[in-house]
């Protein structure tokens, strides 16, 4: 990654409270920010490695932050459960994917939807916990884990169609139309995930440093609205295009979109029940001294 095409961190000033003092290379203009707020911004992405540890060092030395975003700055309790985070976001995506070559009919809401829309909006919960502890940075290398492990599990599939059936095999045909039908979708669910989990994540960072990291609720729901209309409209247009009718495929959009509102206004009391859970999981002392507190002193 190239550092320090637009930004400079050059140092700390200290009144009353500490803040960074950052160079605009274009202009030579010094601004001044806030330690969480630069950590937040998209201008910790144009720093040096140096940079960030001498920032998140500041940062940390502070015990009531709660924050990370480097896996090296922390201790083992909380880079495993990143890492956990990061498996369940793959599943899931791998999940839906399988699942979203199917249309089912729901009779009790008369919607049709593929059901993997009832456990997509997961993803939202986690890559919102994400983007709480460890940040923009490290949220967005979740999502591209998760996307090149989804990509790789539909390559793996599709090349064991290619080799050939074992004759008399009864299920061959069966597999062979699956595996199809799922490589046709991984475009569009790669799209939809994709872009929908970076305007999420985005949204989320942006909103929190506008709002002073408070109202957690307002930030939720509004990042995940529209991050869900995106990730409806994109999907189900290209995945079910010249396969359904439009007046079926835009039924789809509007179901998902509604299930997906749902799950984010419903999810809110969880959703502030998982940060203080994992908050205390991954603040627990742990055994061995976190080489963070050794920095700091």
């Amino acid at each position: 990654m190239e550092s320090n095409q637009k930004f400079k961190l050059l140092g700390f000033t200290h009144h009353g409270t500490i803040a960074a003092n950052v160079m605009v290379l274009a202009t030579g203009k010094t601004i001044t920010l806030g330690l969480k707020e630069l950590a937040d911004s998209e201008i910790s992405e144009d720093l040096s490695r140096h940079e960030l540890q001498t920032l998140y060092r500041k940062l940390y030395s502070d015990d009531k932050v709660k924050t990370a975003y480097e896996l090296g700055d922390r201790h083992e309790r909380s880079w495993q459960a990143y890492l956990l985070i990061s498996v369940a976001l793959s599943v899931i995506y791998i999940f839906s994917t399988i699942c979203g070559v199917k249309p089912i009919h729901i009779p009790v809401l008369d919607i049709i939807t593929p059901p993997g829309v009832f456990i997509y909006p997961l993803t939202f919960l986690l890559v919102d916990i994400l983007n709480e502890f460890y940040g923009l940075r490290l949220a967005r290398r979740t999502i591209v884990i998760s996307f090149v492990a989804n990509l790789l599990f539909v390559l793996g599939l599709w090349g064991t169609a290619l080799i050939p059936n074992l004759p008399g095999w009864e299920f061959g045909a069966t597999y062979s139309g699956m595996v199809s039908s799922i490589v046709s979708v991984l475009l569009a669910s790669s799209l939809a995930y994709f872009i929908s989990e970076n305007i999420n994540s985005y949204l989320l960072c942006k909103i929190k440093a506008l709002t002073n990291s408070k109202y957690l609720f307002l930030r939720v729901i509004t990042s995940t609205v529209v991050a869900s209309a995106f990730d409806s409209i994109i999907f189900c247009s290209i995945a079910f295009y010249g396969v359904l009718g439009w007046d079926i495929i835009k039924e789809m959009i509007i179901a998902q979109f509604l299930i997906k509102v749902a799950y984010s206004i419903i999810g809110v009391g969880p959703i502030y029940l998982a940060r203080s859970i994992f908050r205390n999981y991954i603040n627990r002392p742990s055994t061995a001294p976190a080489a963070v507190n050794d920095a700091v002193a």
